[in-house]
């Protein structure tokens, strides 16, 4: 990132993207979402510090793992997936987080209709 921004501005930027954010830390663990004003999915709070796997159902648990893996290991940085859910054409990416060395600290998981694009 190239300047600064006054951390409690930060939020209302993030709230802002015309796309919903979620980061889940290198243990898995939901860390944040931004809350924009047009929300896709919808988030409870209790989510929070959980496993990203209780959030996806079972059918994609493998589908996760598999990713999840190739993130983590740099067999892949990003990944991309186009899903339907409630009439809505939904694009999903998640991206991997890492530090200036390399080693891997999440996922960037970014969601946006297909139509806002």
């Amino acid at each position: 990132m190239k300047g600064s921004i006054d951390e409690k501005l930060l939020p209302a930027v993030m709230d802002t993207l015309p796309a919903e954010l979620t980061f889940i830390d290198e243990n898995d663990l939901i860390v944040f979402w931004n809350e924009p004003d047009s929300k896709i999915f919808h988030r409870a709070d209790e989510i929070l510090g959980t496993d990203i796997r209780k959030c996806h159902p079972e059918k994609s648990q493998d589908n996760l793992e598999k990713l999840l893996g190739d993130l983590k290991s740099g067999a892949k940085d990003k990944e991309s997936m186009r899903i339907e859910c409630d009439g809505l054409d939904i694009l999903i990416k998640y991206i991997a987080v890492r530090s200036d060395d390399g080693k891997y600290k999440g996922c960037l998981e970014t969601c946006r209709l297909v139509d806002d694009l």
